[in-house]
């Protein structure tokens, strides 16, 4: 049996328990998965636990995915170049980053067929998720991606910086919110109104819970197409997996774990 785990800050309404027991469940693997709250003071101990428990790999979610990089020891190409891990590998006691987020975010867009190539993007936030995204989607040629923050005088990147107030006189193809705003419980917010949503085509929220937050209920009242964020949270658990067994996983095997998180999860009550 082979242990994995998720250090976090507050992790009560996460599902990558269930998650990982799917993927061992479908791909044979013998292994188990256990969330691990820990603070920020913390997190080199954390890593002696890796090594003194034998636990192969662990994930890393907010807010402590560049918190643990300069405790480890190699970073892959993409974690060093997006400056974020949420994956690490116990290699013989030495410690390896990478980030999935990437991949669970390719996995969407290919999932809904969102071609990217020039058009114009616009980005919620401006967390370790939304420069993920972001170069995501400078990777497959869009033809401008605008971040919008509240700081937007603190500019991270080669993007443009705006902030709400500005975005309310643009409009373009994708809006991509990487914020918490509607996140469960705080279900009645969205992180911009209507008449903004309106201005985009493609709804991207990287919010699982609840599936269909406010903000995306007001695109699909538009006839926009939308996403939520279940298929990049299973993309990149599917990844982390990959990383630690050294394997790929089928198309079959990746649609099947997909399949039953789609038809069978609601968000929390």
């Amino acid at each position: 049996m082979k242990f994995y785990g998720l250090f976090g800050k507050t992790l009560g309404h996460s599902i990558s328990q269930q998650i990982h027991k799917k993927i061992y469940e479908v791909t044979g693997i013998a292994a188990a998965y256990k969330n691990f709250e820990i603070k920020e003071e913390q997190l080199p101990a954390a890593l002696e636990s890796l090594q003194i428990l034998g636990i192969r790999g662990a994930n890393i979610t907010i807010p402590y995915k560049q918190d643990f990089i300069p405790l480890i020891n190699k970073l892959s190409p993409l974690a060093e170049r997006l400056h974020s891990v949420n994956t690490i590998k116990n290699v013989n006691g030495a410690f390896e980053g990478y980030n999935t987020d990437y991949a669970g975010i390719a996995l969407t867009f290919e999932l809904k067929n969102w071609q990217v190539k020039d058009k114009q993007a616009y980005i919620l936030g401006s967390g370790g998720a939304s420069l993920a995204i972001a170069h995501y989607l400078s990777d497959q040629g869009a033809q401008s991606v605008t971040i919008v923050s509240r700081s937007a005088g603190q500019k991270n990147g080669p993007w443009k910086y705006i902030d709400y107030a500005e975005l309310k006189k643009h409009s373009g193809d994708f809006l991509v919110n990487c914020t918490p705003i509607g996140m469960y419980p705080d279900v009645d917010a969205s992180p911009v109104d209507e008449t903004v949503i309106a201005q985009f085509n493609y709804l991207f929220d990287m919010t699982y819970n609840p599936a269909v937050t406010k903000f995306l209920g007001i695109g699909n009242s538009l006839g926009k197409d939308t996403v939520n964020g279940l298929d990049m949270l299973v993309g990149q658990a599917i990844r982390s997996v990959e990383i630690w067994e050294e394997r790929t996983f089928t198309q079959d095997e990746v649609l099947s774990i997909l399949n039953y998180f789609r038809e069978n999860w609601n968000g929390a009550k």
